[in-house]
């Protein structure tokens, strides 16, 4: 066989039908062999298929007047040492010119389908230029979670997948929230590679079998984003419509009451296969290792793609979801008892402690509902629009410690809360994107506008305290009847314009260059129960231009090396001791860097290094201000460190995916905390490895495949907030599978987390409450089937 080859569909904007396309007059400047192809293919409306690692480094001839795509593309491939040959109307396969006396014909393995795409390691990624790119092109540390990755480890949350990820620190919040972290600081979002301003954190996600791969840009990303942490960006890809029909389904069971199931079919809609379907549902009724906590949630996804003609598409989908979490939980206290560096003792109880009452809850309903429409211009450019509204609405009532547990009494305090909140976001994304022609060279430009608001209203209110409760006792903590006595409503909208530009300087050398310009608005006020206020204007900033540059020279076929420049550019709405908000967050960050596809392609490895600078971040004025209401700008912090990352299949029958995260972050200007570290609960060393090996078909254990992983982080800290720590100790977690292929179309898997069962806390918080241990070995057993 050979090597899974790359698709490379390109469609040519057709006008009122393929004899019109062939009599234009094609003019193709001589260049790189891919990007010639791919100028080709749209000028000429024809499809070609050609593996883009087996073309690096061949240049085309240039093609002046030809009457036809079939004539071009002969003077295209002329010298280049590749040939082609005809797969169907209008179609052709791009293929290395065979010694004389051999045959071009097509042999069957040359067909590509679905399955050769699949594996760890993603050819294209959209996350830093809107068009799909490969990693290699894009002059910042990158990394993909894949469809197959997903379903192999059996991840379902966004928790479950982004722990996956190299460089990425997940921070429990309770029992279904996650605070995701990456060089120090919190990660933002794009759905469909529309922004969003409110972050991973703040809106509850989605289950993970609505999406096809997960994108991670590490570092800040202001540039298509626009305001957010530069920790970098996750991007979203959900599922979309496919030409031919499919159908998948699973269905688990695992310990402690764990039951799921999931299903995926798509398919066309009509005889032309112009308009296609697609409809994925899960649902998830669970337990979990600590006692008395419960939940449940569903999730539906329609989506529709029309094809108006090869050049036009739209699509349209409605996402929804909603989860119940019964008696949830926001971890364990500390022990008020101190060790030697002044840090408070974590309880060393069993895993199943749970010490919040059971009447408590959590509801979540969340709706997503987006639209895009995108045009291929006959010249090469990509012109799309996207659209995208997303609403939840939470619910919830629960109790929570709110002290340690006092070493001699072993008795604690509680607080009781209650509260709901609407929130809504509106979203849109224009872009146009293209090759252009200069100094005999092919360059290609981006420029678009996106603009968001982001809003939300709530209510809350705050029941009795109990103090003096016997830990492990709760027989005090009754339900109480909970009155909202607050409200708030606070609206954020931002708007920009951004380009970038890819700048063919040689063969091997392309300079990225790029600007933002960003206008930002905050506002909020009171309402009931609240005494309702007017408007209060928060951060604001007006046309914040935000540059970005990027080198990347080819060194060889294989290997790229490259330098990098962000902006760093964040309004911030806290307010400030004697009034008004907090002065914006600047600095940048530096990265080098090495990129390389090795084993002939099938293995990437990427090595970064980076430098932050970050001024004015908001701090808590303890002195001005004891009761924690105001801040002050912080001076200057520094995140650096080095990350080191392989994706892919080393040898024949493995997949792998595996990370190294070394940081370092202090304080360089802080009359407190100068030389110490800001962001304590990131860990120096963090280490992610996951593997699965297929045995050969013609082998003694045809059929089966097994899994290896494990995550592993060196000592972390929380927060540095009212000057408590809590330490958590290093960790290594070892994660193994098992799956048997039964026949073509169905498998069975045995997943096992924490395979030695390791007992360790996973995350640590404060010494009230968010310590959270780490889960107990654990099954889960899944079938599926594909048709």
């Amino acid at each position: 066989m050979h090597r899974p080859l790359r698709l490379a569909l390109l469609l040519a904007a057709l006008h009122a039908g393929g004899a019109q396309a062939q009599a234009k007059s094609i003019d193709i400047a001589a260049q790189d062999l891919s990007g010639a192809l791919t100028a080709l293919a749209s000028q000429g409306g024809i499809q070609l298929l050609f593996s883009t690692d087996e073309l690096k480094g061949a240049r085309s001839a240039a093609v002046r007047a030809a009457p036809g795509p079939e004539e071009a593309l002969q003077r295209l491939l002329d010298g280049s040492g590749f040939t082609f040959v005809r797969s169907g109307p209008g179609s052709y396969v791009i293929r290395r010119r065979p010694p004389a006396g051999q045959s071009a014909t097509v042999l069957p393995e040359v067909v590509v389908t679905s399955a050769a795409e699949r594996g760890y390691k993603a050819d294209k990624v959209a996350v830093a230029g809107k068009i799909p790119l490969s990693p290699r092109e894009i002059p910042n540390s990158v990394s993909v979670l894949t469809r197959e990755q997903i379903e192999e480890q059996g991840l379902v949350t966004m928790q479950d997948g982004l722990q996956q990820v190299t460089g990425i620190n997940v921070v429990a919040n309770d029992t279904s929230n996650a605070q995701y972290w990456a060089r120090g600081y919190g990660l933002g979002v794009m759905y469909d590679g529309v922004a969003s301003y409110n972050g991973m954190t703040p809106s509850h996600q989605f289950d993970l079998a609505l999406y096809e791969r997960i994108e991670v840009l590490r570092g800040p990303a202001g540039l298509l984003r626009g305001v957010g942490e530069p920790g970098g960006v996750v991007n979203l890809v959900k599922k979309r419509p496919q030409e031919q029909f499919g159908f998948a389904w699973s269905a688990g069971a695992g310990s402690w009451d764990n039951y799921r199931a999931e299903a995926d079919v798509t398919g066309p809609l009509n005889e032309e296969r112009s308009l296609r379907g697609r409809l994925v549902v899960a649902n998830e009724d669970r337990g979990y290792f600590y006692d008395h906590t419960h939940g449940r949630k569903w999730l539906a996804m329609g989506a529709l793609e029309y094809a108006l003609s090869p050049a036009t598409r739209f699509s349209l989908s409605f996402t929804a979801q909603d989860a119940d979490v019964r008696a949830p939980w926001s971890g364990l206290p500390t022990s008020s008892a101190k060790d030697a560096e002044g840090h408070f003792r974590l309880l060393d109880v069993d895993r199943s402690t749970f010490h919040a009452p059971e009447w408590g809850r959590m509801l979540y309903h969340t709706e997503e509902s987006s639209a895009a429409a995108e045009h291929r211009f006959d010249n090469g450019w990509l012109a799309k629009a996207s659209l995208n509204h997303r609403e939840w609405r939470q619910d919830y009532k629960y109790a929570y410690s709110y002290s340690s547990v006092d070493v001699s009494t072993k008795r604690l305090d509680y607080r009781t809360t209650r509260g709901d909140g609407d929130y809504a976001r509106d979203g849109i994304d224009l872009y146009a994107s293209g090759p252009f022609q200069w100094l005999g060279r092919q360059h290609r430009l981006l420029f678009g506008f996106n603009a968001e608001e982001y809003r939300y209203r709530s209510k809350s209110g705050s029941g009795p305290v109990i103090s003096g409760v016997l830990f492990g006792d709760l027989s005090p903590l009754a339900e109480p009847d909970i009155a909202y006595t607050s409200g708030k409503e606070n609206s954020t909208v931002q708007s920009g314009f951004y380009t970038q530009l890819r700048l063919s300087l040689a063969d091997p050398l392309t300079l990225v260059a790029g600007a933002r310009t960003t206008s930002f608005e905050n506002r909020y006020h009171n309402v009931a129960p609240s005494k309702a206020q007017a408007w209060i204007r928060g951060a604001k900033a007006d046309n914040e231009v935000t540059p970005y540059a990027g080198l990347l020279f080819d060194v060889s076929r294989e290997v790229t090396l490259y330098a990098s420049y962000a902006d760093i550019f964040v309004p911030q709405t806290q307010a400030k001791t004697g009034g008004g908000v907090l002065d914006p967050r600047v600095g940048r960050q530096y990265e080098i860097g090495s990129k390389a596809d090795l084993l002939d392609g099938r293995l990437a490895a990427s090595l970064a290094l980076f430098d932050i600078r970050d001024r004015n971040r908001a701090y808590l004025d303890l002195v001005g201000d004891p009761d924690g209401n105001s801040y002050l700008n912080a001076g200057e912090v520094e995140s650096k460190g080095w990350e080191l990352e392989f994706a892919g299949k080393p040898l024949r029958g493995l997949d792998l995916s595996a990370g190294y995260t070394n940081l370092s972050t202090s304080y360089l200007k802080d009359k407190d905390n100068e030389g110490k570290s800001y962001s304590i609960f990131s860990p120096r060393h963090q280490y992610k490895l996951w593997s699965n090996y297929r045995f050969a078909a013609d082998g003694e254990l045809a059929g089966f495949s097994v899994g290896l992983g494990l995550i592993a982080q060196s000592r972390a800290q929380s927060t540095r907030g009212w000057r408590d720590e809590v330490v958590n100790t290093a960790y290594t977690v070892v994660n193994g599978r098992i799956g048997y292929q039964i026949d073509a179309r169905h498998s069975v898997s045995l997943a096992v987390n924490n395979l030695f069962d390791r007992k360790y806390y996973a995350s640590v918080g404060t010494p009230n409450n968010y310590n959270f241990y780490g889960e107990p070995r654990s099954l889960m057993l899944t079938l599926r089937g594909s048709y």
